[in-house]
């Protein structure tokens, strides 16, 4: 991977050899670079193989920048490495691959540009001659820029949600801009209510190898692997390893397995990973033991479960391992299961999402000792109960409440019926500690003795 038209060299020296860079737009957006922080520059055309990945901030990437400099990764990754200058021509055998659609370098190319495909998300690209790419340019979401100064050659040009501005474009397949709405209709997506994402236009899934993507997201997916994507291009026959690879990689791509690959070990794999491959699994592999496999190493898993193979017991189940009530159906609500939600989810109970004839003074009581009960207040005017009389049953539980209640819920009121019960030669240690622990509240209102 080695190429030696590549070189480090300062921010201070491309200002220098450069200077016209410092007034472009891109340049330096954030007035954050510092002079001895580095681009990667080449003073002249450059012919690459393989893909060319622009994520230069990535472990990943710093490790191929090693391997084309030449340099040991230990001083890669000491590096400040802000951008990419091409002053020329630039083609490689693979794609341009920016994957990352949050940020990304600034990437100046003075010549043509011919590729595989160009994938650009976080990056500010500036190119000032042609782009021809084999198969896709397609850039996505909108925290990066593409500014190409002529014109866009490829057989499928798409813009999502992405700055992107050109002078020409020749796209003979398929072109779709959802920034500028000036293409076919025919090309647009649809919204689906059921999956809740846009599904691209039939005209575009026609020409793709893989019949299953559905999605831009999908697609990008197999351009952040440097994949062929379209049938005219006659891709080579991907094989159970690859996808099982793929799996691994990202459970989501189960989705985009052929059904001849689609084996129950592939299945139990994406199912290893996380209980959200649920949705992409075939029926006939979920079974009520795999129902409970999964929720009982992960409560939150009872969200994927189909309707049909929820019971009363996988809910305890669920809420035993740790899950939010209102991914359980209000069919099998209790004070037991609710509770038991209450008790043992990873994060603070939500009273809430309780319906209202749930809402019980002895369901209160037990909300209040298990955690903060942020929502008490709130709960019990809406549902007419007096927030006292909770608080002193709560009180009346054990003196070890105190500590969750005098945290969360201190008043004089409280105070004094607390006083009443444990201010005593038995519970002389506890209330002390708490006294203590509490000090800064009880002076507030002047409790101190």
């Amino acid at each position: 991977m080695q190429n030696s038209s590549f070189k480090l060299i300062s921010i201070q020296e491309v200002k220098t050899q450069y200077p016209f860079l410092i007034d472009r737009e891109g340049f330096d957006y954030f007035e954050e670079w510092e002079d001895d922080d580095f681009f990667l520059v080449a003073d002249e055309n450059v012919k690459f193989e393989g893909n060319f990945h622009l994520d230069i901030y990535e472990d990943d990437v710093k490790k191929r920048l090693a391997s084309i400099l030449n340099l040991p990764l230990k001083e890669i990754e000491t590096k400040r490495i802000e951008g990419i200058l091409i002053n020329g021509d630039f083609s490689t055998s693979g794609s341009i691959i920016n994957a990352e659609g949050d940020y990304g370098p600034y990437v100046y190319i003075a010549g043509n540009v011919n590729c595989q495909s160009m994938l650009l998300g976080g990056a500010y690209v500036e190119i000032l001659g042609n782009v021809q790419a084999q198969e896709v340019v397609m850039t996505y979401y909108n925290h990066g820029n593409f500014k190409s100064l002529r014109c866009i050659e490829a057989p499928v040009f798409i813009v999502e949600d992405h700055n992107t501005t050109f002078a020409e474009r020749k796209n003979t397949l398929f072109y779709y801009n959802d920034r500028a709405n000036d293409f076919d209709s025919e090309n647009a997506s649809e919204y689906d209510d059921e999956t809740d994402e846009e599904i691209i236009s039939s005209q575009l899934r026609k020409m793709l190898e893989n019949p299953l993507i559905e999605t831009f997201e999908e697609l990008q997916r197999d351009l952040e692997l440097g994949e062929l994507v379209l049938k005219q291009s006659n891709p080579p026959a991907k094989t159970y390893d690859y996808w099982e690879k793929r799996v691994k990689s990202n459970y989501r791509d189960l989705k985009l397995v052929p059904l001849q690959y689609k084996t129950p070990q592939l299945y139990q794999l994406a199912l290893n990973i996380t209980f959200h491959a649920l949705s992409y699994v075939d029926d006939n592999f979920i079974t009520p033991e795999l129902c409970e496999v999964l929720v009982k190493k992960d409560g939150f898993a009872i969200r994927e479960i189909p309707s049909e193979f929820i019971i009363k017991d996988l809910c305890f189940l669920a809420a035993q391992s740790g899950t939010l009530i209102s991914l359980i159906p209000r069919d099998f609500y209790s004070e037991e299961l609710i509770l038991t939600t209450f008790r043992n989810g990873k994060h603070e109970p939500n009273i809430t999402d309780v319906p209202s004839d749930f809402i019980t003074d002895s369901l209160l009581v037990e909300y209040v000792k298990i955690g903060k009960g942020l929502w008490l207040d709130k709960v019990c005017k809406e549902n007419g109960q007096e927030k006292l009389t909770i608080l002193k049953q709560a009180i009346d539980s054990d003196v070890k409440y105190l500590d969750t209640i005098f945290g969360n819920h201190f008043s004089k009121e409280v105070v004094d019926y607390a006083s009443s019960l444990y201010s005593n030669e038995q519970y002389k240690n506890e209330w002390n500690g708490y006294v203590q622990k509490y000090n800064a509240k009880f002076e507030r209102l002047g409790l101190n003795n």
